[in-house]
């Protein structure tokens, strides 16, 4: 397998934040465009590792270069509550269906 799996969308991202770095007139303009070059570099690991390119675990220092801890935390607690949801109406059926 080779790349794709994203599109090459770490690329049009690159792109843009090239061009907000060449543009730039100020620090939040700089910034902002380093920022993107950032994530271009974390889609680009993820498509890597989506694509079988590279090990899963790979893209992890990228992304979390982009990303605060509390985000992962986030995303992890709003997956335990979906799975809560599951479990207590499946524990629910078959409940009412011992009854």
């Amino acid at each position: 397998m080779s790349g794709g799996s994203l599109d090459y969308a770490f690329m049009r991202v690159q792109e843009i934040a090239d061009s907000v770095l060449q543009k730039s007139e100020n620090a939040h303009h700089r910034a902002f465009g380093k920022h993107l070059s950032k994530i271009s570099k974390a889609l680009k690991d993820l498509e890597w590792v989506l694509s079988g390119d590279s090990a899963e675990g790979e893209e992890i220092e990228a992304i979390n270069n982009v990303l605060p801890l509390s985000c992962e935390l986030e995303s992890v607690v709003e997956d335990a509550k979906v799975v809560l949801s599951d479990l207590t109406r499946i524990l629910n059926k078959v409940k009412i269906n011992q009854q």
